[in-house]
């Protein structure tokens, strides 16, 4: 038995008491045995934790904070949603680890996988890991390689940044009883169900790839070994004198930067977030020296048809089983750019998987999932102005 709450009342604590109580009435039990958070930063206050678990007496609690929470209604870019599950047929654990930017990222993510893991004890009936976090993009790469480690190579790892509006400085991850910063915190799925996974991002290549000569991190100094601004200038000039304001601007969220990959064919986003002074960009994620970069475009059509594309995939991952919960992690700069069109993505997910299944999501600073088929979960990325969507069944 599931149940999803949601306030948007103007004092935090009403609202938080009111999603508890909402939750409280519909499930009828004195514990819960799961309970998932979503919460804008408004709604982040120190009453949060204590509510819930004074009310719904939680025995796992993972989430985090977001520019925005998807409902199956629609996005709000303010309020707080809950769900809480009790199951005899999942099984859940849950891990957590602070201070994330003074670790090594290859034992954060394998301790991160390996204390959920733990806590779920019914290891052969681990199905799925899901991450909310906070610090891991600066070296994500040894991030999940360390989770990898951890739980297997093919073993679904997949979650969200957590965002706010914009602003950077308003992140939080929710473990337990406790509000946490730089953290990341991780939620191991068991017991008889099965996930179906679907990923796409709808941006199109403009122009010839060119060549990312001098990288350091995820900072790009050079494109063709010039200054990488540069490839923005070429294709939007004087359009992108005005990427120096890009975490507030569109222009960043319709011109991502594209990497090929090999395999499956496909291409990696990474969305700018700053242009130094001289010209190198800053991503939330750096890209391999020598890789071929593209600008890509996109536009509200194409990322409605890469929301039907993702459902797709994800309902093909579970064949003909019914979801019963459909999570949905997506781009913050994506939702900019389909503004009041972001209801029309979450009607055509539900038009796919079903509309009784209930959704819940956030609008994140990245994605943590596949990049191509529905099936290939092997290869896990940290994307941007993807749609990421998870069924439970």
């Amino acid at each position: 038995m599931l149940s999803i709450a949601f306030s948007q009342h103007p004092d935090p604590q009403e609202a938080v008491l009111q999603a508890c109580v909402q939750i409280k009435n519909q499930l009828n039990r004195p514990t819960t045995d799961l309970v998932v958070v979503f919460a804008s930063p408004e709604y982040v206050v120190p009453e949060l934790q204590p509510t819930i678990t004074r009310t719904l007496k939680p025995k796992h609690l993972v989430g985090s904070s977001a520019g925005g929470i998807i409902l199956s209604n629609g996005v709000a870019n303010r309020g707080i949603a809950l769900i809480g599950i009790n199951s005899t047929d999942m099984s859940f654990g849950v891990s957590a680890i602070g201070n994330v930017d003074k670790r090594d990222m290859y034992l954060t993510g394998f301790d991160l996988a390996y204390r959920a893991a733990q806590d779920l004890y019914e290891l052969h009936h681990r199905k799925g890991f899901l991450i909310f976090s906070q610090g891991i993009d600066k070296n994500f790469t040894q991030f999940i390689r360390g989770v990898k480690e951890s739980l297997g190579k093919s073993f679904p790892a997949l979650g969200a940044i957590s965002s706010d509006h914009f602003e950077y400085t308003k992140l939080s991850q929710f473990f337990q009883d406790q509000v946490l910063n730089n953290a990341a915190v991780g939620l191991m799925l068991g017991g008889s169900l099965e996930l179906g996974v679907g990923c796409a991002h709808g941006f199109k290549p403009l122009g010839k790839p060119r060549t990312a000569t001098k990288v350091d991190g995820p900072i790009i100094h050079t494109i063709d070994e010039k200054p990488a601004v540069e490839i923005y200038r070429h294709y939007l000039g004087p359009e992108a004198e005005t990427l120096a304001h890009m975490p507030l601007n569109s222009c960043a969220a319709l011109y991502p930067l594209g990497i090929r990959l090999a395999e499956p064919r496909q291409y990696l986003l990474r969305q700018p977030i700053d242009i130094l002074q001289d010209g190198s960009i800053v991503c939330h994620e750096g890209i391999p020296q020598g890789a071929q970069v593209h600008l890509m475009m996109s536009n509200i059509d194409s990322c409605l048809d890469s929301a039907v594309e993702a459902a797709k995939r994800a309902k093909i991952s579970i064949g003909e089983k019914q979801a019963q919960l459909i999570f949905v992690f997506e781009s913050l700069a994506r939702h900019k750019v389909l503004g009041r069109n972001a209801f029309r993505e979450i009607q055509a997910i539900r038009d796919i998987i079903g509309p009784a299944t209930p959704i819940i999501g956030m609008c994140s600073y990245g994605e943590i999932g596949p990049v191509g088929t529905s099936n290939d979960i092997r290869n896990i990325y940290l994307q941007n102005e993807n749609i990421l969507i998870l069924t439970i069944s």
